[in-house]
């Protein structure tokens, strides 16, 4: 990478830009799934069956759930792939300080976002389906399902546009406020699609799973994410004595996303924000935080129409967190997490779902309490 620095108008000006080079390389083996390999097939590829049109099973599957069919479904690191890719980054920032406690940044950057160990560890199921004579041959009737972890999935690059201003007051507080846009491509993907030879090609399958449901997080194409935030935090000092201890928090952040129908916004939360306030007294101090987070987009489910999804439901919970200290250098810490036990309700829909049939699942995990001491030596 490349670094350079510059400072201008007495040092209120600040220039600092850059550029860097990244190379990554994506080498890895996993499983390969078919639990269709148990039953016998014909030379011609078709199932073998008996008289009733059942199919028949291999003799040396075993029985149902045996190590033997373990043997024959799942082939230790039988699906390999690899892919590398590389980019530069460059980056400016500056910053104009107006005056002692006041100033404005402004930011640009090109960023990556890889993809998770999950999404790209070789993998792949193979379903298919149990079809007739009249149907096995007909081009338009997919012959099952392929579910496989994408390990040629790209990394999103993103051009990155920041612009902020804050606020110091004499007390220490600090108010801060600032709007920022990302313009993304080749973002994430989730979809279920029907196979074509472009797409086995780059996933590493055979051509014969050509018109075969393929699942799997894919590279999307554009996207934009248009946001603002804004953050308080400042000492009670000035309303009297008592107000020296205590100090109080609070910021926000609002999202706009904007993507393909399949694009995966499910890290991206559209309304969130935390407030609360800090008390210290001598050996106490202890920390109470309201937490917000607004509905949260996840998966696709196409069972609810082709705008179903599955959401997390928006919620509050307040968190807890006490320090005191024995001596200079022990402490007792506690933190108490989801005090209320707010629950976390997951809904299923779409634009036709009527509002009490939304609600699929709600769950309680209580209170997260954790005792420790804490040492510095």
């Amino acid at each position: 990478y490349l670094q350079a620095e510059v400072r201008l108008l007495a040092n209120r000006l600040r220039i600092l830009g850059g550029v860097r080079w990244e190379k990554t390389v994506d080498e890895g083996e996993g499983m390969l799934f078919d639990p269709n390999a148990v039953f016998v097939r014909n030379a011609d590829g078709p199932f073998a069956r008996n008289a009733q049109g059942v199919r028949l099973r291999r003799a040396d599957a075993g029985a149902a759930g045996s190590v033997e069919e373990l043997r024959l479904t799942r082939q230790e690191r039988l699906y390999r792939a690899k892919r590398p890719y590389d980019g530069y980054y460059p980056s400016l920032h500056v910053t104009h300080q107006f005056k002692e406690n006041l100033q404005l940044r402004l930011a640009y950057a090109k960023t990556y976002g890889r993809p998770a160990f999950t999404d790209i560890i070789p993998s792949a199921t193979i379903n298919e389906f149990d079809l007739g004579a009249d149907l096995i041959d007909d081009p338009t009737v997919a012959k099952g399902t392929i579910t496989v972890r994408n390990t040629g999935l790209l990394p999103w690059t993103a051009d990155n546009y920041d612009l902020s201003l804050e606020y110091y007051t004499d007390h220490g507080g600090v108010l801060s406020g600032g709007i920022f846009l990302k313009e993304i491509r080749d973002f994430f993907g989730d979809s279920v699609r029907l196979a074509t030879a472009g797409d086995l090609d780059a996933l590493g399958l055979d051509s014969r799973y050509i018109g075969w449901n393929l699942a799997t997080t894919f590279n999307s194409g554009d996207a934009r994410i248009r946001g603002a935030e804004v953050n308080i935090r400042h000492s009670l000092r000035a309303l009297g004595k008592w107000g020296r201890h205590f100090t109080v928090f609070a910021n926000g952040t609002k999202l706009d996303l904007e993507g393909s129908k399949a694009a995966a916004f499910t890290s991206f939360i559209t309304e969130s924000a935390n407030w609360g306030f800090s008390f210290s007294r001598q050996r106490l101090a202890c920390v109470v935080k309201w937490n917000y987070r607004g509905q949260d987009k996840r998966v696709p489910q196409p069972l609810f129409g082709p705008d179903g999804y599955e959401y997390f439901k928006a919620r509050t919970y307040l968190d807890l967190n006490l320090i005191y200290s024995l001596t200079r250098n022990l402490s007792i810490v506690a933190n108490a997490n989801n005090v209320f036990n707010v629950p976390q309700t997951i809904l299923r829909y779409g634009s036709d779902t009527p509002a009490h049939a939304r609600q699929w699942r709600r769950s309680e995990f209580g209170t997260s309490i954790t005792v420790g001491i804490k040492g510095t030596f």
